[in-house]
């Protein structure tokens, strides 16, 4: 399930953003989007989940 958590510093103002659950290019898409509307991060950093790819099984012929 994909979210986007949010942690703000009340006494700094700071947001902390981090992106759970998208993957890969879809993950950087989101970022953008919410540079956009956040603006430029202090920080900008892909995470394990980030590198990891969608695996694709292929099935050649049939057990029957």
């Amino acid at each position: 399930m994909a979210e986007i958590e949010f942690t703000i510093d009340t006494e700094s103002g700071k947001c902390d953003t981090q992106i759970n659950g998208i993957q890969g290019p879809a993950c950087e898409q989101t970022a953008r989007k919410l540079k956009q509307v956040l603006g430029t991060p202090t920080t900008d950093r892909q995470t394990a989940e980030y590198r990891i790819r969608l695996q694709s099984k292929r099935r050649v012929g049939s057990n029957e």
